[in-house]
């Protein structure tokens, strides 16, 4: 008999795990076991998908209304919590996605450090394990869920509506100042009236406002959701959905565009390019040259109509800012801003912290929860996701989230060279995750984007694909039986 292949599973690509799925369902009635059996009720369908995204959109605008201020802590641990407690709530059979024993591992490292000296405040430790648990849970909960491929779409364009109602909120606020600002940031607001003019510009008709906070408390936080409207409105652009969803595909990455151009956040901007670029060498590699050209004549011809719209209604600010990215090296406009703090995580932080510097030091759980009375244990601050990981657990966690990350990239990537006719668009759906999952990747030397609610929709998005995936595998195969 052949020896079974030793790789972890889905290490070596789809087919490998849809062979292995396969054969556990034929050897089930030899071995006096059931075959898996789908789950059922609400909590075993991809509804919870669709109701958990409707949550924490829900959460992130309640943040925004200054009669529910008193309320903060509890909106912002209503979606963490939620996530964990779908850890119980979802039944099923899970699919093993292969970045859950690097997750796992992880999580264990920075449980140890519970009992680290420069852990100061139980309840603050505890808190800090919960949201990692929570931000990477959907991985293991929504790939109990029957997902299909019309569901996964639907999450899709769920996303894709949410980020960019948050670009063009983020347009809004600069056309109409004052109109449509929301409340801003009691962090922002504590660093003083110096820092909080740094976040403001003039704009063409001499009006002084912030950058671009879309759906958000922070100035210039409609970058995020600009970024997500561009990248997620090219895969609608391509997908063969109806066509008023390919026309709103184009209108998002317009109007992300826009936005992000006036958020002057320079770092989103290169991460963008860089997801674009990334998508259009999966195509290509593909083979897939129409889509490739059309993809790229549309992103790059919107992208200089609304440098122009953009400068435009910004004035000079926007054209003197955008200007540096070519006036210098782009690696050293970097280092200028954000580039320090990676030097300071391995030149000074590692090297201080090699198995962690304690749990609830630094972040929302020691804003809520920590107790920073121990001078020795001062709090600390992660300005990037990479300090974040170095204080939670030192060397292993460095190690092991983004061995985890890796794997997930490249699992999509291989899904989206296959070219199987019974695929569906799944071709799409990996290329637009492997772009995705590489733009948070990015954006981890940007800010700690594991310890926020984007990370918790990058698991769930790549848990739903993976689900989604997996079942339109086994659906195919049984239609062949």
């Amino acid at each position: 008999m052949k020896a079974a292949p030793s790789a972890r599973p889905g290490l070596r690509g789809p087919g490998v795990l849809h062979q292995r799925y396969v054969r556990r369902v034929r050897e089930a009635p030899v071995q006096g076991a059931p075959a898996p059996t789908a789950p059922t009720g609400f909590f075993g369908s991809g509804r919870v998908v669709v109701a958990f995204i409707a949550l924490l959109f829900g959460c992130q605008l309640a943040l925004l209304l200054e009669v529910l201020s008193p309320l903060r802590v509890v909106f912002r641990i209503l979606a963490f919590g939620t996530s964990l407690a779908l850890l119980a709530l979802v039944k099923g059979r899970r699919l093993k996605h292969p970045a859950m024993p690097f997750l796992l591992a992880y999580v264990g490292v920075t449980a140890l450090n519970f009992f680290h000296p420069g852990t100061t405040s139980p309840l603050a430790a505890a808190a800090q394990v919960g949201i990692q648990a929570s931000v990477f849970a959907p991985l293991f909960w929504a790939s109990r869920l029957r997902i299909d491929e019309k569901m996964f779409r639907r999450v899709v364009l769920l996303l894709f509506l949410f980020n960019m109602a948050s670009a063009t909120m983020g347009v809004l606020q600069v056309y109409f100042p004052g109109r449509f600002q929301p409340a801003l940031s009691s962090v922002v607001e504590g660093q003083g009236e110096g820092y909080i003019r740094s976040l403001q510009f003039e704009t063409a008709s001499g009006a002084r406002v912030f950058r671009p906070m879309g759906l958000t408390d922070l100035p210039g936080g409609a970058a995020t959701g600009a970024f997500y409207a561009v990248l997620l409105g090219g895969a609608l652009l391509l997908s063969r959905q109806a066509t008023w969803k390919r026309v709103l595909g184009v209108g998002g990455i317009g109007v992300g565009l826009v936005s992000l151009y006036l958020c002057q956040v320079r770092a989103a901007a290169v991460t963008l390019m860089v997801c674009m670029v990334a998508m259009c060498l999966v195509l290509l590699v593909g083979g897939r040259l129409m889509r490739l050209a059309v993809l790229g004549g549309v992103v790059s011809g919107l992208a200089v109509v609304a440098f122009g719209w953009a400068v435009a209604v910004g004035g000079d600010a926007v054209l003197a800012r955008w200007s540096t990215l070519t006036a210098s090296d782009p690696s050293e406009v970097y280092r200028g801003n954000r580039g320090h703090f990676l030097e300071d995580t391995f030149g000074e932080r590692l090297p201080e912290y090699p198995l962690g510097a304690g749990l609830g030091r630094y972040g929302m759980a020691n804003a809520y929860f920590g107790d920073n009375s121990d001078r020795e244990h001062p709090p600390l601050w992660a300005e990037i996701q990479w300090t974040g990981w170095v204080f939670d657990g030192g060397v292993l966690a460095i190690f092991f989230y983004p061995l985890a990350l890796l794997v997930t990239m490249v699992w999509g990537f291989r899904v989206a060279i296959r070219r199987e006719d019974s695929a569906g668009e799944f071709w799409l759906w990996g290329s637009l995750l492997f772009a995705y999952d590489l733009g948070a990747v990015a954006l981890t030397f940007s800010y700690p984007f594991f310890m926020s609610q984007m990370g918790m929709e990058f698991w769930l998005l790549n848990a739903a694909f993976f689900s989604a995936y997996w079942n339109r595998n086994a659906a195919v195969h049984a239609h062949r039986r």
